[in-house]
């Protein structure tokens, strides 16, 4: 993976060079320029093999963090871990469903042994998730031309308080999904409106499910350069990242259900294949968004300064 840029092919923009006449127009043609040097910039900047890396370090970071949540459950008896590993498996394509109830389906016995199982997995998920991140900082340096010449002692501490942060998030949208609509069911048939209860819940808990998964994407964008930390630098790729990861997966949900030839190629190893590849163009989608943002900040602006070149 290169860590640096290169100019452009077909002279749309050089980096840090002020764009041509047309570029100093309105924000809709900064937009619109950004957008169009973005599918360029995917393949110049090898982020698929970016992807590739992510995709690695979240096949290790969630499968332990759904793991602490259904051990939980399991432990604490507030409610099903079937019912988590069915509403989560909502959001992945049908063929790969299979990946998770088996990687998912254990659960703990006993009442203190299958504690340090919790204890013990939520820090491997802890590890993996700080390595998630880490890999998409270098990233989004890379997609801003910026090197990253802080000392890890520097960038460690904010990576863990990160790490613990998406770790909640997601935790958070999984007791979205189920304990929640627990209570909702409760407090209908205490005032006797069962039905129009989850009616209310089932509307609602998608909303809030989108503002949990925008709240990632967002934190995650975050751990770039200084200058795209802002909430102005982020939200345009962010939402464009959302928008784009829902029609991708409902795209490949479609193609692997009726055009793929997983089963006939991989045989018993086609559901986790799909889990890969969806995995893979979920975080093709997430750099798109990011590289979109970088390509916003680049637009027309002087080149800054390497913060990692000695002054002259």
């Amino acid at each position: 993976m290169r860590a640096g840029r290169v100019e452009r092919s077909g002279g749309l923009m050089a980096v840090g060079v002020p764009a041509s006449g047309s570029a100093r127009g309105g924000e809709r043609g900064a937009y619109a320029r950004a957008l169009a040097r973005t599918p360029v910039a995917l393949w110049e900047d090898d982020l698929t093999d970016w992807a590739a890396a992510l995709t690695y370090y979240a096949v290790l970071a969630v499968f332990p963090a759904l793991l602490v949540i259904v051990f939980a459950i399991a432990l604490l008896g507030t409610g099903s871990p079937e019912e988590v590993i069915a509403q989560f498996g909502a959001f992945v394509p049908r063929t790969a469903r299979p990946v998770l109830e088996q990687a998912l389906g254990s659960r703990p016995q006993g009442a203190s042994g299958p504690w340090l199982l919790v204890v013990l997995t939520g820090g491997a998920a802890l590890w993996s998730s700080s390595s998630y991140l880490a890999v998409f900082r270098r990233a989004l340096h890379a997609m801003y031309g910026v090197a990253d010449c802080r000392p890890a002692w520097r960038t460690l501490p904010a990576i863990l308080l990160r790490a613990l942060t998406v770790l909640a998030l997601l935790v958070s949208g999984v007791l979205t999904l189920t304990a929640t609509g627990r209570i909702a069911r409760a407090i209908g048939r205490g005032t006797g409106t069962d039905h129009q209860a989850a009616l209310v819940w089932a509307g609602l808990k998608w909303p809030l499910l989108f503002l949990v998964v925008v709240a990632l994407v967002l934190l995650l964008f975050r751990s770039g350069p200084s200058e795209s930390r802002g909430l102005r630098q982020t939200v345009a790729g962010g939402a464009l990242a959302v928008v784009l990861w829902l029609v991708a997966s409902a795209g490949f949900a479609f193609y692997a259900s009726h055009i793929a030839t997983y089963n006939r190629l991989y045989g018993s190893l086609a559901g986790v294949v799909a889990f890969l590849v969806w995995l893979w163009v979920s975080h093709v989608v997430l750099l798109g968004g990011a590289q979109f943002n970088a390509e916003l900040a680049r637009d027309g602006r002087p080149k800054k300064p390497d913060p990692c070149s000695p002054p002259v």
